[in-house]
């Protein structure tokens, strides 16, 4: 009686790490439709970013006036 919970218990198991990883593999392919450079160019820049320039005389980082 053991041997055959046993096998239900792996088979329950087998097919929930399949769906599982079926589903990631999905997943994974929905994210991987376009190349990265693709995806980056499409986000613009907030206009609020703050651009920073070298100070020559500290050699610091400053936001530009």
């Amino acid at each position: 009686m053991t041997e055959v919970l046993g096998s239900i218990a792996l088979l329950a198991g087998g097919v929930l790490l399949y769906k599982t990883v079926k589903r990631e593999m999905e997943r994974f392919q929905e994210t991987m439709a376009q190349p990265v450079y693709a995806k980056a160019r499409k986000v613009r820049p907030d206009a609020s970013y703050t651009r920073l320039v070298q100070d020559p005389v500290t050699g610091k980082y400053r936001p530009i006036d």
